[in-house]
This record gives structure tokens, C-alpha cells and sequence, in this order.
């Protein structure tokens, strides 16, 4: 093997490393980018759903509030009617 066939091997596999490497930054920042680009919207769908069950709860809440309101009116009513007191608006 002649100095000159060696020495463009070297160049030749210094280049390929070079590639490598560059390929493997590459692939580094495009996992980095994905990675984080997943997070924002794995948090951003999470902050959807959770806005939608605080609506849900809200709700909720109102109809139980309007349950308790119906429940002490019926409760008056059966107490009169019970004590024989039905007073007629």
C-alpha cells in the first residue's frame, strides 16, 4: 500500500466521521424538538380536559344546589300538610 492510497483512506474515513457525527446532531436535535413539542401538547390537552371538568363540576354543583332549594320547599310543604296547616296563597 502506497503513502498516497493511505492517506485518502484517512481523508476519506475523516469524512465519513465527520458525517457521522453531523447526522448524529441532527438526530439529537430532532429527538429534542419532538420531545418537547409532544410535552406542550400532552399539557395542553391535559389543561383542555381539565378546564372541561371544572365546567362539568360547576354545573353539577349548580344542579345540587338547585336539588337542596326544591328539597327545603317540599320539606315546608310536607310539614304543613302534615300539621293540617295548608295555608292558600
Amino acid at each position: 500500500m502506497t503513502l498516497v492510497r493511505s492517506k485518502r483512506r484517512e481523508v476519506a474515513l475523516e469524512g465519513l466521521q465527520e458525517q457521522h457525527k453531523t447526522f448524529s446532531r441532527v438526530l439529537k436535535y430532532i429527538f429534542a424538538f419532538s420531545l418537547f413539542t409532544g410535552l406542550i401538547l400532552g399539557a395542553y390537552q391535559l389543561n383542555s380536559r381539565t378546564a372541561e371538568m371544572l365546567r362539568q363540576v360547576e354545573m353539577y354543583r349548580e344542579g345540587l344546589s338547585n336539588l337542596r332549594q326544591h328539597n327545603a320547599v317540599l320539606d315546608i310543604q310536607i310539614a304543613k300538610l302534615v300539621l293540617g296547616r295548608d295555608v292558600i296563597n
